[in-house]
């Protein structure tokens, strides 16, 4: 049987791919919009909805029995083997369905992680997922109990447009916050800066985050981040009377919106277009962080752009780069690790030198350390919080002490 199943799923590869076009509407844009919809199995009691901000589900079909294919596509090619997912299922009385990930790109379809209520999150039991297997040419598939109530079904617990901006706007509530716009995407939506801190201090620290819409746990790092600086604790006031925090939450709300796997409206990786500048979210970037740091006395001390991967790890320059403050970096990671002792991350020194990234840009433009901090997909939120906290902390000391001797 199992045979048979899979010989009928690769025909139907097919069929369903050439469906695809169905989840896709032309737009003025450099790549499609995915349509949002909802596929009813009428006679099965089943449906599959992607009707949702930073939904991702491209086609639905039904195989056979409780077969479903979910059709996964990237908003375009070549693109990082990232993929991303994000849909509900329902169905009209409680029954188990296999849902199989058809991608259209190559690339690693990770264990679904399962909501009712898009806030509280579970992974899906291994013995209910069955990893990919080229060899065989079989798909990623999973054994879901669904019912009249929709269930979430994403790659990675979700950090939403709505999440941020909720986040944002109750730092805001405090006099050293503001928030500004500094563009808008090329759908249209605001780009928005947080500015934290004394306005008349002159050094200033920068934060991005959020370029790659799946990242969730580099948007996690960076709430955290920031939250340990806004915090009321002597460090966090002492620092906040000398420097300016300028955080940009999120500088492809676009590809958040859409669930896009890497790009903006535009069809470019807003991370390999820090030079080239052809895409209105680097360019409001870039003009609000140049701008701020030609001010009278400005001195920009670190740039910081908040990522997530396969692993925790801090890309950087090699400490033989000069930088200012000097050595900012190895003394930086070093306080981290004496901060966590059993902690275990990398650091790729020089990685993607080359490559117009907003870390090499701000190294070039402000001589300030530019660090790419990246946390891995599966490292648990709780985790991703405490490291960044403490992250946070040991930034804070060595700024302190360097403004202090100046």
């Amino acid at each position: 049987m199992n045979k048979l199943r899979n010989t009928l799923f690769i025909a139907f590869i097919a069929l369903v791919t050439l469906g695809d076009n169905a989840a896709l509407s032309e737009v003025p844009f450099k790549v499609p919009l995915q349509t949002r919809k909802e596929w009813n199995f009428e006679k099965e009691g089943v449906q599959f909805s992607n009707n949702f901000s930073g939904a991702r589900l491209n086609n639905c079909t039904h195989l056979q029995d409780n077969i479903y294919v979910a059709t996964i596509s990237p908003e375009n090619s070549p693109i990082n083997r990232s993929p991303w997912y994000a849909f509900k299922i329902s169905s009209s009385k409680k029954q188990t369905i296999e849902v199989r990930f058809l991608l259209t790109y190559p690339g690693v379809t990770s264990r679904p992680k399962i909501s009712i209520d898009g806030k509280e999150w579970k992974a899906l039991e291994k013995d209910k997922w069955t990893a990919a297997n080229p060899e065989k040419k079989t798909p990623a598939s999973a054994l879901i109990e669904v019912g009249p109530e929709a269930l979430w079904i994403f790659a990675h617990p979700p950090i939403s447009l709505n999440d941020l901006d909720s986040w944002s706007n109750n730092l805001a509530k405090s006099p050293s916050t503001k928030i500004t716009s500094i563009g808008k995407s090329l759908e249209g939506m605001p780009i928005k800066q947080l500015t934290l801190g004394n306005p008349d201090a002159t050094n200033f620290v920068f934060i991005l985050g959020r370029q790659h819409p799946p990242e969730v746990t580099g948007s996690v790092g960076l709430m955290s981040f920031v939250d340990t600086i806004a915090r009321d604790s002597t460090l966090s006031k002492t620092f906040r009377h000398s420097f300016q925090t300028i955080v940009i939450p999120v500088v492809n709300p676009d590809g958040v919106e859409h669930g896009h796997w890497r790009s903006t409206l535009g069809g470019v990786d807003p991370n390999r277009d820090y030079g080239p500048f052809t895409q209105v979210e680097t360019r409001a970037v870039r003009d609000a962080l140049t701008s701020i740091a030609k001010l009278p006395k400005a001195r920009v001390y670190l740039f910081l752009d908040f990522h997530s991967t396969s692993e925790d790890i801090f890309y950087t320059q090699r400490d033989e780069d000069q930088t200012f403050p000097l050595l900012f970096t190895k003394r930086w990671l070093k306080g981290i690790q004496e901060h966590f002792p059993n902690y275990a991350f990398k650091r790729d020194a020089g990685h993607n030198e080359n490559l117009p990234t907003s870390k090499t840009w701000a190294y070039k433009t402000f001589g300030c350390a530019g660090i790419t901090y990246e946390f891995g997909y599966n490292t648990s939120f709780e985790k991703v919080r405490n490291i960044a906290t403490g992250a946070a902390e040991e930034m804070m000391k060595i700024l302190v002490a360097e403004t202090a001797s100046r």
